[in-house]
């Protein structure tokens, strides 16, 4: 089909289905991060006054969605697919949302939250070609690599630091993807990209290296999905060397 073709109903419609995709991959592998939310959310909704907009910002379920920071974006996206006048979700977007490339530009909600969906379209197809060429090269250096540094020392690393926290989610589904393919539990220093994850998620959240030397997979995995799920911060990440929580 040419894209003359394609009808603004199709492009809509296939926009929609990314942030479904995405949602129920967030699902299936991290329901407890999903039903958190979701918990969270149906507290804040019915907290909100038709009557008070001042009631979106003042309530303290708005303090707990808040504080669960930008790895919960896609999540607000999807409530936003699920119901585009929904106008507490607009605020709640530009509350978390820290990129003003991916910011609307119209004030109207109801434009602005068509502008979200469609600007989260395009997040998720730009992060899922970036998640690619990462563990492409990954793959083509794996087995020549002499440190770490050629992994996370590359514009295919850099390109996914630049997108920031709100692309944690993708990284995490990601990460559990490799994991299952090949988790083993013993020391590694390089195994593909996945061991790397770990390295990209601290960079993303702490802003800074784990200075990790050896890495135990499924502990650091473990440490990552406990912090992604349910907010835990405790120990190392399964590495030598880690400079990891604070």
């Amino acid at each position: 089909m040419a894209a003359e073709d394609v009808t603004e109903y199709e492009i809509e419609e296939n926009t929609r289905w990314s942030t479904t995709r995405l949602y129920l991959g967030l699902l299936e592998t991290f329901p407890k991060y999903v039903r958190d939310f979701e918990a969270k959310w149906n507290d804040w909704q019915q907290a909100i006054s038709a009557d008070d907009p001042s009631t979106q910002s003042s309530t303290p379920s708005f303090t707990a969605l808040t504080a669960l920071g930008p790895k919960v974006i896609p999540l607000v996206v999807y409530q936003l697919t699920l119901n585009p006048n929904n106008n507490a979700a607009v605020h709640l977007y530009t509350t978390l949302e820290t990129d003003p490339s991916y910011l609307p530009t119209d004030t109207d909600p109801s434009p602005a939250a068509q502008q979200i969906i469609r600007l989260s379209f395009a997040r998720n197809r730009a992060v899922r070609n970036a998640l690619a060429d990462f563990a492409e090269r990954c793959e083509r250096v794996g087995i020549h690599a002499s440190s770490a540094g050629m992994f996370t020392e590359c514009t295919e690393y850099d390109a996914l630091l630049a997108f920031g926290q709100s692309i944690v989610p993708h990284v995490m589904l990601q990460y559990a993807r490799d994991v299952q393919t090949q988790s083993g539990g013993v020391p590694a220093v390089v195994r593909r990209g996945v061991l790397f994850w770990y390295e990209l998620l601290h960079e993303l959240v702490w802003h800074r290296k784990s200075g990790a030397v050896t890495v135990w997979l499924d502990d650091a995995y473990e440490f990552w999905r406990r912090w992604f799920e349910e907010g835990v911060v405790e120990g190392a990440m399964g590495i030598s060397g880690d400079a990891a929580a604070a």
